[in-house]
């Protein structure tokens, strides 16, 4: 008869042991000597009987929805190593299971005890049989998980104690258990991949062109995957883990993983700074504002504040790539244009703004503004404030958080416990506020006021590079350029006139600009309004 064999082990790593080699043989012994004829061997890796995940989502479950469509018509035998291979639920779901797949022909078989089970001819024994051996599992498998849950429950409690212990060799990928007590340590060279993917993604490329250029240039990845993908790098980016951060939790078989507590701090070797991931963090944020890509692609700087000031849509930039003028030049014709003009919505704002010509206007006149000394490396002698500020400033979100949640838990219930804990968020909240304004002015008075003359010169430097011939510092420079131009400005207005554009900043300065008919094309003529 025809037979499919069943191999289930909940555990991976079995996997690369016995258990699974064992049970194949087993079953395959047992069907050659009955002389049954094996046409497909089920394996289900790591999925947990005790749930009964493996009946519902597994090779199993496949196999009965198999057999309930039609496709064993004359039967079929399933034999597996032992009846708890099947199932470790509890002996009433093990029965209407086994009712339900013999009853649509299926010949339940066991290597253990050769045991065979089918419609029509159970016994009153074989049934108290199944009952018993149901129970026993399943009782055997609600011993394993209270002895696993109690035994991780100790280990959160101890490190939520403050000790220091290693609660699973299982660490981030810059990370190995070694030693005796075991312990944390660094693996530099991976750890120092780690910092320059926060280092370029705080200059602005993004997870796609970090992978790219990891790729390109032969750096190996922390596991057996061939290349870097942007979804390792947006995944190292997001993980507090580089910071030293462990979150605990607990994981029922076959249940989502649940957060428990806070976050615990310097549980691991951080090996990024505070400021580091700050600055990473905040560049991401401001990504979805950019354009970029490779050669003569640009960023488009005013993306998200450039609108028409006939209809106040966006104005959308156009790139309508190399032109031949007449006068024999090659140049790049980049525009800006309303974007309902463009698709038709009846704006009458039909003007082509000159993308180069309005940027390089627009930032004559904002730029030594928009880009003030934070913008620029710090000097080292003000790493630690930088680093310090970015912690009090994690710390200050953290305390907002739970005071949040402390503040509905106690309207909820008013107890005095819960009022305690949220003034004691309240108060802390309040000296991490006061401990950021002490900070920024730290920061100000260690880095002090440069020349004048030395600021003008950083931004001329900084305009340069936007045009240089190399890509990776073009992109760097207009990403930052584009950073303190979105910090500064609300808007800036096109229109209504062909050739006149306003800016307005946050702080409620103007700027209006216009080219300027009696000098050359990329002069402009400005006035200014300056706010309260």
């Amino acid at each position: 008869m025809d037979t499919i064999i069943y191999v289930r082990w909940s555990r991976p790593e079995q996997g690369r042991g016995s258990s699974m080699k064992r049970q194949i043989e087993d079953c395959r012994r047992h069907a050659a000597m009955k002389g049954w004829n094996v046409i497909a061997e089920l394996v289900d890796e790591g999925i947990s009987a005790f749930t009964g995940k493996n009946a519902r989502t597994g090779a199993l479950a496949r196999f009965v929805n198999d057999v309930e469509d039609g496709l064993h018509p004359n039967g079929v035998i399933l034999l597996t190593e032992k009846l708890d291979r099947l199932s470790r639920l509890e002996p009433t779901h093990v029965v209407s299971w086994m009712t339900r797949v013999t009853d649509a022909g299926v010949v339940v078989c066991t290597v253990d005890g050769d045991r065979r089970y089918e419609r029509g001819n159970l016994q009153v024994y074989e049934i108290i049989e199944i009952v018993v051996k149901a129970q026993v599992g399943w009782e055997e498998s609600q011993k394993k998980s209270d002895r696993l849950a109690a035994a991780w429950r100790i280990k959160r409690d101890k490190v939520m104690d403050g000790q220091s212990i290693v609660m699973t060799r299982r660490a981030p990928a810059w990370l190995r258990v070694a030693g005796s007590p075991p312990a944390f340590q660094v693996i530099e060279d991976r750890a120092a991949i780690v910092r320059r993917i926060f280092e370029e993604t705080a200059e602005g490329f993004g997870k796609h062109t970090i992978a790219k250029r990891l790729n390109q240039e032969g750096v190996g990845t922390f596991g057996r995957a061939a290349g870097w993908h942007s979804s390792y790098i947006q995944k190292i980016l997001t993980s507090t883990t580089v910071l030293g951060e462990m979150q605990t939790g607990r994981k029922a078989r076959g249940a989502p993983r649940e957060l428990v507590g806070d976050p615990i701090q310097n549980y691991y070797p951080a090996v990024v700074d505070a400021d580091l991931y700050a600055r990473a963090h905040h560049s991401m944020a401001g990504r979805s504002r950019r354009v970029g890509g490779k050669g003569r692609r640009l960023v488009n700087i005013f993306s998200g504040l450039g609108r028409c000031d006939a209809c106040q849509s966006i104005m959308t930039f156009r790139g309508k790539g190399l032109k031949l003028r007449a006068t024999g030049e090659w140049v790049n014709e980049d525009y800006l244009v309303c974007d309902s003009y463009q698709r038709g919505r009846g704006c009458t704002n039909k003007h082509h703004y000159n993308y180069s010509l309005w940027e390089s206007g627009i930032l004559d006149a904002v730029l030594q503004k928009a880009i003030g000394d934070e913008h620029f490396a710090s000097k080292r002698d003000v790493r630690a404030l930088e680093v310090e500020l970015a912690e009090t400033v994690r710390r200050l979100d953290e305390a907002k958080r739970k005071g949040a949640i402390a503040l509905d838990a106690y309207f909820e219930k008013p107890r005095p416990e819960r009022k305690l804990a949220l003034e004691k968020l309240e108060t802390e909240a309040d000296e991490c506020e006061a401990a950021i304004i002490s900070l920024r002015k730290r920061i100000l008075d260690a880095r002090g006021v440069v020349t004048p003359e030395e600021h003008q010169r950083r931004i001329h430097d900084l305009h340069a590079q936007m045009e240089d011939d190399n890509e990776d510092l073009r992109f760097a420079a207009r990403s930052k350029v584009m950073e303190a131009l979105h910090e500064l400005t609300q808007v800036i207005s096109f229109g209504p006139g062909a050739a006149a554009a306003r800016l307005r900043t946050k702080g409620g300065d103007e700027v209006s600009m216009e080219p300027d008919p009696d000098s050359g094309p990329r002069d402009f003529t400005y006035s200014f309004t300056w706010g309260a």
